[in-house]
């Protein structure tokens, strides 16, 4: 009865010790280590504080970049008739306000493919970012880029107002998905067991700038 209960038991200790090596399979220390070496949270407390701040900041941009698109996108076409005098794109064949709302979207998705594969080291991911944000500035450009001498001041008038839009957009995605990678990153610290983050001094790695503590 005694061995058996022991064999019980030691089966029991092997599957609670092979739940962390599950969690903590390369990949996922990787990535953790990745956020951790260019965010730089202290601990979990900070790792909070980081989200918020950033959650905050991305709605704000949100709803700024909104209120922009509508008073100065909208609002403004209206006032001055801008569709009749901005002709139609030359790639999809889009007027004024849709390439205001196709700008803000290719940034969002090119900003989301670039984070992830620079966190993840997928090349293919970071090519279909920057294949998206190279997009992105040539429909803000375009009026200029194409239109200039026709439209003279109302073509650079609807690159600004893109170009501000663009701008706004980006630091919002960039602020919401930093703020994504940090809310993961709090919950495998929790699931790991992990209270702190290693400090990395510059000396101890000179010359060694790829490498970093293991988490396990």
């Amino acid at each position: 009865m005694v061995q058996g209960h022991d064999d019980s038991q030691d089966v029991n200790d092997a599957n609670i010790s092979a739940d962390p090596k599950a969690e903590n399979d390369p990949e996922t220390l990787f990535i953790l280590d990745s956020i951790v070496q260019r965010l730089k949270p202290r601990d979990a407390h900070h790792v909070r504080d980081m989200i918020t701040q950033r959650a905050r900041t991305s709605g704000a941009l949100f709803i700024s970049s909104a209120l922009w698109w509508w008073i100065a996108v909208s609002k403004g076409s209206e006032t001055i008739q801008e569709s009749e005098n901005i002709p139609s794109s030359a790639l999809g064949s889009f007027d004024f306000s849709t390439i205001s709302l196709i700008v803000p979207l290719l940034v969002v998705v090119a900003t989301l493919f670039t984070g992830i594969g620079r966190e993840r080291g997928n090349a293919t991911m970071s090519q279909i970012g920057g294949g998206l944000a190279v997009l992105a500035i040539f429909y803000i450009i375009e009026p200029v880029l194409m239109h200039f001498s026709d439209l003279g001041g109302d073509a650079l008038f609807a690159t600004g107002r893109v170009l501000v839009l663009a701008v706004m957009v980006g630091f919002a995605s960039h602020m919401m998905f930093d703020a994504l990678l940090l809310q993961w990153v709090r919950a495998s610290m929790l699931n790991m067991g992990l209270e702190g983050f290693p400090s990395v001094e510059p000396d101890s790695f000179e010359g060694q700038a790829d490498e970093a503590p293991p988490y396990a």
